[in-house]
């Protein structure tokens, strides 16, 4: 299944290190089915990062459509890739280039461009990276997670829980 990603703007006051209050916006970048959905995932989400009172200014789809995720703790930043995959029309044979937008985790946009490249290492289909550009989103929230905390396609079921409930079906089954 395929993720709907989701920009949501989000105003609150943040209290700084000296005890000064400051009007502050910040954008996440979230899955979620409907924007009814997209709206109750944001609240339920920022409710334990954000203290105090938050609104929504703004929710949008996002162009967004791969997520690339690093196991690096440094690569706390966002980045947004358009990489044009390359196809030739087999009737004119003229090169196709469908583009896709890639949001890509990196401390720098070196490590950035070096986690995309690893993650595009597995297509089989030529591609080229057309652009990559620092963004504003702050987090961003899968739809699931398993136990490991990697995101889980929606419909999927980690695989320690689909063998613990095959197990547990299997065994009441048979009693």
């Amino acid at each position: 299944m395929t993720a709907n990603w989701f920009e949501a703007k989000i105003k609150y006051v943040k209290v700084n290190e000296n005890g000064k209050e400051k009007k502050v916006s910040e954008t996440y970048l979230l899955d979620a089915m409907s924007y009814t959905e997209a709206e109750g995932r944001t609240i339920e989400c920022l409710r334990e990062m954000i203290q105090g009172d938050f609104y929504i200014a703004g929710l949008k789809k996002s162009n967004v459509t791969e997520l690339v995720e690093s196991n690096d703790g440094n690569d706390d930043k966002w980045f947004k890739a358009k990489v044009a995959i390359i196809d030739a029309d087999q009737l004119t044979g003229k090169e196709k280039r469908a583009n896709q937008y890639f949001l890509v985790a990196g401390a720098t946009i070196e490590a950035a461009l070096t986690n995309l490249q690893k993650s595009l290492s597995t297509y089989v289909v030529p591609w080229e990276v057309v652009s990559l550009a620092d963004t504003t989103i702050m987090d961003v929230f899968p739809y699931f997670r398993d136990d490991a905390g990697q995101p889980v396609e929606a419909g999927e079921v980690p695989a320690e829980e689909s063998s613990m409930d095959a197990g547990a079906g299997f065994e009441e089954e048979n009693r």
